[in-house]
């Protein structure tokens, strides 16, 4: 039995993953021989490496699309759809693939998880409509986090409005971005300058276009077209019968431009205006005699551990170390606690109880600039022990 883990339906697509697009695609031009299973999922962590897609068979997981699809075809398993290609179209699909993976993915991250009016309007919300409470307040966030982080070297932060990396508040936000009660007290601005006047994706056109049209406009010309005049989608490699393992991880990455309605479409647009072969291609790939099953719900202690784990990748500072170790522990294939894992455990532990005794003795002080009242004990004269008569001597000789 082969079951196929992916993330489930949203945005208008069979999954909001663009990898996982592709594996659909793969499988619905190369359905395996044997019995499978195809599961819509939004649990990432029922795969050791906590990435979709997975593939789990006789008890091996597989993730990633470009893994599982050579998992497949060496144990034949399913139709290769490079079987028919020669050498040279084999090596050429390999350069291709690695330029979709380093031009074509990380303009996605910026469409839909970068751009905050996309992220607020359409990103978020799916994810919400595919996640639990409280995962929907821990999840996206940490998964548009590393969206943004893939997608920092092409230096487009002016497309996410909460980001400023020097003091996390955007500049070109500007007084909007303040909390109401900040900006009762600023002086109210008579005209807005022309910049004020445009968004995000408007104030970075000419390099976000730059970046667009150098991946586009490369994908259109790799892409040739089966028979001019047969009216057949464009193809990588026009001469099989069937779509490459290359078109379908094109398909994956240029269906989250195409179909997502968002409000800023700088993608569609450039797509439809500039390069519409390339829609075509989307509309002849998309999969549909294909429908995944829901996965069935967590158990109690699985979910925990689960919003547990959502909370611990969150934190500032400790998150990094907790997705180090966890991915190293996932390659290694260690099990319980290691080495690693204790000089974690003790140095939160330490780290816990110092912060714990600091705050407790912080709160025994007194609070800084209050007065400061000292209780002394009166002495008292030993006459008094002897009643009235002791008290009256003791007063009188006070007194002298």
């Amino acid at each position: 039995m082969l079951d196929f883990y992916v993330w489930g339906s949203a945005l208008g697509l069979s999954s909001i993953d663009a990898e996982c697009l592709a594996i659909l695609a793969y499988l619905h031009n190369a359905p395996p021989h044997s019995e499978y299973r195809l599961i819509s999922t939004s649990n990432p962590s029922v795969t050791p490496s906590n990435v979709l897609p997975a593939l789990l068979h006789d008890g091996v997981w597989i993730s990633g699309y470009r893994p599982i699809v050579n998992h497949l075809t060496s144990k034949s398993l399913c139709r290769d759809l490079d079987e028919d290609l020669t050498s040279v179209q084999r090596a050429d699909a390999v350069a291709h693939s690695a330029f979709l993976l380093a031009n074509a993915a990380p303009l996605v991250d910026l469409s839909l998880y970068v751009s905050a009016a996309n992220w607020s309007a359409s990103t978020r919300p799916a994810y919400s409509s595919l996640l639990s409470f409280p995962l929907t307040w821990t999840l996206p966030p940490l998964l548009r986090a590393q969206a943004i982080q893939r997608a920092q070297h092409l230096g487009m932060a002016e497309l996410d409005t909460d980001f400023d990396p020097n003091s996390g508040l955007h500049l070109t936000a500007s007084r909007d971005a303040l909390p109401e009660t900040f900006r009762r007290h600023l002086p109210a601005r008579t005209k807005k300058t022309v910049r004020d006047e445009m968004t995000p994706e408007q104030a970075a056109a000419i390099r976000l276009l730059s970046l667009v049209e150098d991946c586009l406009s490369v994908v259109n010309s790799l892409m040739l077209e089966q028979q001019p005049t047969s009216g057949k989608p464009p193809r990588f490699s026009p001469n099989i019968s069937a779509p490459s393992s290359l078109d379908c991880l094109a398909y994956g990455f240029l269906a989250l431009m195409v179909v997502p309605s968002v409000p800023r479409s700088f993608l569609k647009d450039w797509i439809f205006a500039k390069t519409p072969r390339l829609a075509f291609f989307v509309d002849s790939m998309a999969p549909s005699n294909l429908t995944p099953t829901t996965s069935q719900a967590e158990a109690a202690v699985g979910f925990s551990l689960r919003v547990a784990d959502s909370l611990f990748r969150s934190l500032p500072g400790v998150g990094i170390y907790y997705a180090e170790e966890m991915r190293h522990r996932s390659e290694s294939g260690v099990t319980g606690l290691g080495r690693r894992a204790w000089y974690l455990l003790t140095g939160l532990v330490a780290t816990g109880a110092t912060l714990s005794y600091g705050s407790y003795t912080y709160k025994r002080l007194a609070p800084f600039g209050a007065w400061k009242h000292v209780w002394r004990r009166q002495e008292v004269s030993k006459l008094s022990q002897f009643g009235e008569l002791g008290s009256m001597l003791s007063s009188a000789m006070s007194a002298h």
